[in-house]
């Protein structure tokens, strides 16, 4: 059998060490809701969690770095705790760092080599997706080998990086992507440069305040393409909704904390709120979603070639509605200063809502999981 890289009895003090410095560290920087990390703060982050392992570098692979061995259970477990601990400190934090280590792990499983600016924290980013969801059914008809005509000509559109604007969310220092794109009638990984790009910035989203919103297009045959795999695509797929779960865990982990202080201290008719039944509902309902997320999440730490990217999907179809109104009721339990932007409720529902769009979205990965059913 072969060991874990990451011992049994290490896995942990590990964690407590991600819960140290997400608590200390990121919490000084993130302590006000309502303001933005700032660009210094983040680097400054970043840099820090290099030096702790959590962000993968360019030296000998860390066994514990995010994302930096997928086939080790131990390294899996590391990689979704780290991340919702995180998360339940700054989502934004968590989201940047998450696709940084992705698109680590797929330059060294694709065969990229990185430039030593290419190698910075924060850096290289990935985009999951094409210009818009996971082209319906389409993409899983690819991964399974049964794709038709049709497919093949919405992929095309999907993955058109020329004339189609892609839009993504990334720290404003990134300098490098790896995306998907279609070219000769087949799926290319593609490494390519900011100054390859036409790159603009857009207004303020939704949600993860910490990150800018970007819209970019790629001249013809601009960076470096490596032919990709339906089992690459997978994996990276597989990784990006583990993340995106974990993640999402942590805000709703954050937005019960914030609901159980408040309601323990708010006093209405001389008693404090958690007494009465509807807040008590409430309260039920934030830790029933915390309850299945965790019980998922459980489930899904091993290996990455033991995971389904249906039941992947599946999970998150099911899960992150659930997160949401969970996050919804968080500022409701808060009256009205759950609205305000300096409470904190508000951000986490703003970001929990931000983070069920990405890679699929509310629409496509119901369509996406019907496409399973008719392979």
């Amino acid at each position: 059998m072969t060991p874990f890289l990451i011992a049994n009895e290490d896995l942990q003090p590990l964690l407590d060490e991600v819960s140290r410095f997400s608590n200390v560290e990121i919490r000084a920087a993130t302590s006000r809701p309502e303001t933005p990390t700032t660009v210094e703060e983040l680097i400054r982050l970043s840099h820090a969690a290099l030096e702790l392992g959590i962000l993968p570098s360019d030296g000998p692979e860390s066994d514990y770095a995010l994302w930096a061995q997928p086939e080790d259970t131990n390294a899996i477990a590391f990689s979704i705790g780290a991340l919702r601990q995180i998360a339940s400190v700054n989502a934004g934090i968590a989201l940047a760092w998450h696709r940084n280590a992705l698109a680590h792990f797929l330059a060294r499983s694709v065969g990229f080599q990185l430039s030593p600016e290419q190698q910075a924290p924060l850096a290289l980013t990935t985009i999951p997706t094409g210009h818009y969801g996971l082209a319906r059914g389409a993409l899983i008809r690819w991964l399974n080998n049964a794709a038709n005509h049709e497919d093949l000509a919405l992929l095309a559109d999907w993955l058109d990086r020329h004339t189609r604007k892609t839009t993504f969310a990334a720290p404003p220092q990134w300098q490098s992507v790896i995306w998907l794109e279609w070219q000769n009638s087949h799926i290319n990984w593609t490494l390519i440069n900011r100054n390859d790009v036409t790159a603009s910035s857009c207004r303020p989203q939704h949600g993860v305040d910490e990150l800018s919103t970007w819209q970019i297009t790629a001249a013809p045959n601009a960076g470096t393409a490596l032919k990709a795999t339906s089992q690459q695509v997978s994996t990276m797929l597989i990784l990006d909704t583990l993340g995106l779960l974990a993640i999402a865990t942590g805000i709703n982990e954050h937005g019960k904390a914030l609901a159980q202080a408040y309601a323990s201290q708010r006093h209405q008719g001389g008693h404090p709120i958690h007494q009465h039944p509807a807040i008590q509902t409430m309260l039920a309902t934030m830790e029933q979603a915390q309850y299945e997320a965790m019980g998922t999440l459980s489930v899904l730490t091993k290996p990455v070639s033991q995971l389904s990217l249906k039941h992947l999907m599946m999970a998150r179809f099911q899960l992150h509605p659930k997160l949401c109104l969970a996050a919804d009721l968080v500022m409701q339990l808060h009256g009205g200063i759950g609205y305000m932007q300096d409470c904190g409720p508000e951000k986490l529902l703003r970001d929990q809502n931000m983070l069920r769009l990405q890679s699929g979205g509310i629409r496509e990965i119901p369509l996406s999981t019907h496409a399973w059913g008719k392979i």
